[in-house]
């Protein structure tokens, strides 16, 4: 009897550890485009921000073909909007190449980059969030845009105290 109730403890205490190590991932989708990417047509997320206490890592994954993608940068507009109406509005800009040559893995003809854009990002209040990606080019379908990801985790604080 003794011995069932220490194994439950301890199991439960290794389950405590093995959650509270790893990073709590809020979101975590990819959309795919069968050929462009319209300028005027976001691409819509909902999240579920379970406190305002949190912070966040926000990193975006596009892959392109680089046979037909031609631009260096994919400059976008991010609009997040709260349960309780407030708005947010960013401009974040991936970067697809460095000194001329393509980052991140190669995939056939295609390229899959990921980017944080930002570091310990902040929502206002817990609740329910719509966050809305849209392109950011001069084109109003962009060609070469094969898929595109968001994905939110909680960031845990480090403190360096030296």
């Amino acid at each position: 009897m003794l011995r069932h109730f220490i194994f439950r403890i301890s199991f439960f205490i290794f389950a405590l550890s093995l959650t509270a190590c790893g990073n709590k991932v809020i979101l975590d989708e990819e959309r795919t485009f069968s050929s462009t990417w319209n300028r005027f047509t976001p691409q819509q997320y909902e999240i579920a921000i379970p406190s305002s206490d949190l912070f966040f890592h926000i990193d975006y994954t596009v892959v392109v073909d680089t046979a037909v993608f031609r631009y260096d940068r994919l400059p976008l507009i991010v609009d997040i909007y709260g349960a309780d109406g407030t708005q947010r509005h960013i401009s974040p800009v991936i970067p697809l190449k460095e000194n001329g040559r393509w980052k991140g893995q190669q995939e056939g003809t295609n390229r899959r980059v990921t980017a944080r854009v930002h570091n310990y990002f902040t929502f206002n209040k817990s609740g329910t969030y719509r966050y809305e990606v849209k392109q950011a080019t001069s084109q109003y379908d962009l060609e070469g845009v094969r898929a595109f990801s968001v994905h939110i985790e909680e960031a845990k604080l480090e403190y360096n105290l030296d």
